[in-house]
């Protein structure tokens, strides 16, 4: 079963993976080791607790009903990635990624109400990062001349 992700727009801490940082956190692996887990509890608000290694970590994400879906079929079991803010949990395509953010940050934030827009030097300001097609990639990051060009 293939689910639709429910995407805010956000690349931080919390809430969208982004396709850079799942590329790193394989390629860095021996740096940066995925902790083998349990998920131990979801609430409501989001926060996530899970166990590793026997301590227990506090976490948030801003799709944790889903997240609690989908690691339920691998009976509670994960994958922590604290250097790239990424719980895994086995899918039958290969794994499904969270991106998630300590629950004592105090940079947690709402998913916006419509997903962010401007151009991509706004974006990456206020979203954390964005993702275009590479055809669009050669545009100009503003529109406005550069100082000292016009």
């Amino acid at each position: 079963m293939i689910e639709r992700v429910r995407t805010c727009g956000l690349y931080v801490p919390g809430h969208d993976v982004h396709w850079i940082q799942a590329q790193l956190s394989v390629r860095r692996e021996s740096e940066r080791p995925w902790e083998r887990g349990r998920l131990v509890d979801v609430q409501p608000d989001g926060f996530i607790v899970v166990e590793v290694h026997g301590a227990i970590r506090r976490l948030w994400n801003h799709n944790a009903e889903r997240l609690a879906r989908l690691v339920a079929l691998n009976g509670s079991a994960l994958s922590h990635q604290p250097g790239f803010h990424l719980l895994s949990t086995r899918s039958p395509e290969g794994s499904y990624l969270f991106c998630v953010a300590d629950a004592e940050s105090d940079e947690l934030r709402p998913c916006p109400q419509e997903p962010p827009a401007g151009d991509l030097v706004d974006l990456l300001r206020t979203a954390g990062g964005f993702s275009i097609p590479g055809r669009e990639a050669g545009r100009p990051l503003r529109r406005e001349p550069w100082p000292g060009t016009a």
